[in-house]
């Protein structure tokens, strides 16, 4: 039975974080994992000693959260662990305060600079060969005209496969889009693609020499144009209009 910790009736605000507690408690304690139905929502409001719209309120936040997935005619399922609430809060944060970008994308470059750092060690021959095919795609493509922003993308998620951590790539793909996405729509165009793919080879070049100095250096390089052009795009972005952020269309390399 819920109850509020001073057995007094709560405020709605308070009772449905309360609720969701419950609901995570209940996921937890019960090991369910991606996919796992939870219990209907009347079977969860009389568990719960509340109504059945106090539940389904607290469902939807949860699932605001990532936490659940709502499948009409089959029920409510348990959600991988993904960052899809940080990357909403991120691309709001972007547009309500245009100066948060170049913050956000320095947290990025100490993110990266680590990482690059650690996967110089245990990055292997398989992950190298994949990352040279796929800068000699990005090049003929970038000599073409075409967009590149795939391969672009592509390189960063190879470049720490090695290091076995999900929660990094995800992070990292998270500004990605955030970035890109808005970037797309303001100045922030790369008008030399091929000093881009230039920037990337140089950069594999260190890591392939297995030089861990070299390669943080380059990585900070490789991010100081993005960084002017972040720079500019937020002075700009101050006096526009707000956009969607859509991650299966972003486009603009990094």
């Amino acid at each position: 039975m819920l109850e509020h910790p001073d057995g007094k009736t709560c405020a709605w605000p308070l009772l449905n974080r309360v609720i969701q507690d419950q609901i995570k408690r209940y996921i937890t304690d019960n090991r369910l994992t991606s996919g796992d139905l939870l219990p209907p929502e009347g079977q969860l409001a009389i568990d719960l000693g509340v109504s059945r719209g106090s539940v389904r309120e607290a469902i939807k936040a949860l699932e605001s959260l990532g936490i659940v997935e709502v499948r009409h005619g089959d029920g409510v399922r348990v959600r991988a662990f993904n960052f899809d609430s940080t990357f909403d809060l991120l691309s709001y944060g972007i547009l309500f305060d245009p100066a948060r970008m170049t913050e956000i994308l320095q947290v990025r470059v100490w993110l990266e600079v680590a990482a690059v750092a650690d996967a110089v060690d245990r990055i292997g021959e398989e992950e190298l060969a994949q990352l040279n095919a796929l800068l000699n795609a990005w090049e003929q493509k970038a000599a073409l005209g075409e967009d590149v922003s795939a391969e672009d993308r592509s390189f960063h998620r190879i470049l720490y496969t090695s290091l076995g951590n999900e929660s990094l790539i995800r992070l990292i793909d998270i500004f990605w889009v955030v970035y890109h996405a808005l970037a797309v729509q303001t100045l922030d165009i790369d008008h030399n693609p091929l000093a881009t793919v230039a920037t990337h080879r140089t950069l594999l070049d260190a890591i392939q020499a297995r030089d861990v100095a070299l390669a943080t250096q380059r990585m900070r390089d490789h991010f100081r144009n993005l960084e002017t052009r972040i720079t500019l795009a937020a002075q700009l972005k101050r006096n526009d209009a707000p956009v969607e952020i859509d991650a299966t269309t972003a486009t603009t390399n990094s």
